[in-house]
């Protein structure tokens, strides 16, 4: 006979006890059992969480309509109303940090027909909501009849087809031994940006060498490749299980259920963590291996391997966060030999773009809808990752980008430390407590992945209102709110930590390690950059507008400078510091060059102030930085072009214009005051020099739009 329910109608456990709300039994914590809010839920602001399951050891199955929008008015309209308008910006005061960097908009309308399909309020799925509310059950869930269909056995084996196992065991003839594994990978840590979870990464690898180890040891035998690949094959056919914890999630994808995401990400780390090698070290990290001589062959072998096991796993028709970690990974490694603006890196970016929304990363992660917290930041730090890059490729390209935050909640990751998220709930929010501010940053220096994630996905946000006004359709009157947005683009860096802020006053800024001198340099030009997208917009002609933008322009390139000056210091980082010259110092540049041509060839009629000598002697060291440019990398080309250009530029700058000052009379530069004519670029090119490059160059307005098309 069962126990009555006790006066609050909550059921008994089994040990006589009233049920506790999710969150509480989930972090083993005293639940005071209150309706409809616990008070410990009340104290951590997540209400939105509170909720008693029925049967928490069960399976969890989605909330109903009805049920979804009980608990999001339990929650109330505010908190979500204030998440959608903010879309994940800062918010001032509140002391429960979790939830204030965790909030999200709750959705009751949207669906996944699976654990890798998103869709939402608006999809076809939308319209059975009240008939499964009403039936009690999910009408979209696949039943195991439907999987067991003949058309599904025949997809099935063709994964057994002689290629795909053939494929499969080239793929891991490649891999890199063991010393030279962890060689790699601990170079990567240390040069490039990492978006994985650092102790995650290691005890992949770990697994790896741990379970296959006897499979991957030289010398690797046909038979033993075949049976490992075989094993993965049959791993890729398995959908992802339902985890319950972080421990749960990493044996996912781990050991005996190893998959070709997870070998394509190491590929693809290892192909980046070569090329970002400085020159003294190529050939010294593994004396005895002589194909990391060529390291843009190498990292090419590498880039094939990941792409043939991206290969692999679009064949089992499964989207999962481990595909979008190898599809960024992928991303990166090819900007290195086919430069930002190929085709096939704007191809690759758009299926990036692609799988983020049909993973439902757009729409936010959190601990209710993840393993765990750590799962969640992980699904944050990637869909940041994205975000990101799709600002920045957007802005490099002068295309429309591919995320948006209109669509998106744009979520800042917890500045806590890897070690740190790896804590049980009720020890990472006492850490929150302790070591985050009010506005969710570190109250040390100390600076992880997730700051410098937070930190620019900042900038990124207001870089996607610039390209809207920028690219958009109203560009004619877009600089009406110029000035509303370069205020919060002021007021957005200036919330940042003092110790990520460039601060040329600061006599203790140089002293700065390496790794902190570029991050922070980095940060201020891509502030920089916001302002003078802005300025760039067309207005009504105010001479002040186009002074600012020049001033601007000197001052991205005096940064530019500020790391030329230190590269004995960079020497580590010169992934960084060949990113920082294309991206920001070409256009900054550029937009000085030309201004000075023409102050030199109108000296009379040019209104506005350029430091001449200055501007001549910033130009001359940039055309250093653009020579040391590797030709293993993918911006190359393009590098030696501006190199080229600029450097005939300041021929003529520096040659007499006493022959056309003498034709100008007090009438004619009277007349001619308010105008000063354009320069045709093909005039500072030589006749030898490739006219498509002419002519590109000659279509260029260095102060308005997009200044790189297809090159």
């Amino acid at each position: 006979m069962s126990s009555p329910p006790p006066s609050n109608g909550l059921p008994l456990r089994r040990n006589g006890k009233p049920q506790s709300c999710e969150p509480c039994r989930k972090a083993k914590a005293a639940c005071g059992h209150e309706l409809p809010i616990c008070q410990r839920c009340r104290r951590r602001n997540i209400v939105a969480q509170c909720t008693y399951h029925p049967a928490p050891l069960t399976r969890p199955a989605p909330l109903s309509p009805v049920e979804g929008a009980r608990v999001q008015k339990k929650a109330g309209s505010a908190a979500s109303t204030d998440a959608t308008r903010h879309h994940g910006q800062h918010v001032n005061g509140g002391s429960n940090l979790l939830f204030l960097v965790n909030q999200r908009v709750k959705v009751s309308e949207d669906i996944r027909v699976s654990s890798s399909e998103f869709l939402g309020p608006t999809s076809f799925s939308a319209v059975f909501r009240d008939i499964q509310a009403n039936m009690g059950e999910d009408l979209l869930v696949m039943q195991p009849e439907d999987e067991l269909s003949s058309e599904t056995n025949q997809e099935q084996d063709h994964w057994w087809k002689s290629e795909r196992l053939s494929l499969g065991t080239s793929i891991l003839k490649h891999f890199p031994e063991q010393q030279l594994c962890w060689r790699l990978i601990t170079r990567h840590i240390l040069s490039c940006d990492v978006e994985l979870h650092i102790p995650s990464m290691k005890y992949c690898l770990e697994s790896i060498w741990s379970t296959y180890g006897d499979f991957l040891s030289e010398p690797r035998s046909q038979e033993s490749l075949n049976t490992m690949a075989q094993t993965i094959l049959q791993n890729e056919l398995a959908p992802i299980p339902t985890c319950r914890s972080t421990g749960e999630w990493l044996e996912s994808f781990t050991g005996c259920r190893l998959r070709w995401e997870i070998i394509g990400t190491f590929f693809a780390i290892f192909g980046l963590a070569v090329m970002s090698m400085p020159d003294l070290n190529s050939n010294s990290l593994v004396k005895e291996d002589e194909i990391l001589r060529d390291r843009r062959k190498y990292a090419r072998k590498m880039s094939e391997c990941a792409e043939a096991c991206l290969i692999l796993c679009d064949d089992s028709s499964a989207v999962n966060e481990y595909v979008v970690w190898l599809m960024h990974h992928i991303h990166s490694l090819n900007t290195f030999y086919s430069g930002d603006a190929s085709r096939q890196l704007w191809r690759r970016h758009g299926a990036i773009a692609s799988a983020i929304t049909s993973l439902g990363l757009h729409r936010g992660s959190d601990a209710t809808n993840s393993p765990s917290l750590m799962v969640a930041e992980l699904r944050k730090l990637i869909f940041v990752a994205a975000f990101i890059s799709d600002k920045q490729l957007a802005t490099f390209t002068g295309r429309p980008p591919a995320l948006s935050r209109r669509y998106s909640v744009c979520q800042l990751p917890l500045d806590l430390t890897d070690v740190e998220l790896m804590a049980d709930d009720e020890t990472l929010q006492v850490i929150v407590d302790t070591k985050l501010d009010a506005n969710g940053w570190r109250k040390d220096t100390t600076v992880t992945q997730s700051t410098t994630g937070r930190a620019w996905m900042v900038m990124a946000m207001l870089r996607d209102e610039i390209l809207e006004l920028s690219l958009g359709p109203n560009i004619g009157t877009s600089y009406l709110c110029r000035d509303d947005v370069k205020q919060r683009s002021e007021q957005a860096y200036a919330s940042l930590p003092a110790h990520l802020r460039l601060q040329p006053g600061d006599p203790m800024f140089l002293q700065s390690p390496g790794d902190m001198l570029i991050l922070r340099v980095n940060l201020s030009l891509e502030f920089l950059l916001n302002r003078f997208l802005l300025e760039r917009l067309p207005d009504d002609g105010s001479q002040q507008n186009k002074q600012d933008m020049l001033n601007t322009a000197k001052e991205m390139l005096d940064r530019i400078i500020i790391l030329s000056a230190n590269r004995d210091r960079l020497h580590e980082y010169q992934v960084g510091f060949s990113w920082a010259i294309v991206y920001f110092g070409i256009p900054a540049a550029g937009v000085l060059a030309m201004e000075l041509l023409k102050q030199s060839k109108y000296p009379h009629l040019y209104p506005l102030t350029l430091p001449r000598s200055e501007v001549i002697q910033n130009l001359s060291i940039f055309i250093g930085c653009l020579g040391s440019i590797r030709p293993t990398q993918g911006n190359y080309t393009l590098c030696v072009r501006m190199r080229k250009v600029i450097r005939r530029i300041l021929d003529q700058v520096l040659e007499p214009v006493a022959a056309f000052n003498a034709q100008l009379t007090p009438s004619s530069m009277e007349a001619e005051s308010q105008f000063v004519p354009d320069i045709d670029i093909s005039s500072v090119m030589g006749p030898t020099d490739d006219p498509d490059f002419a002519e590109w160059l000659n279509s260029v307005d260095w102060t308005k739009g997009p200044w790189v098309n297809s090159y």
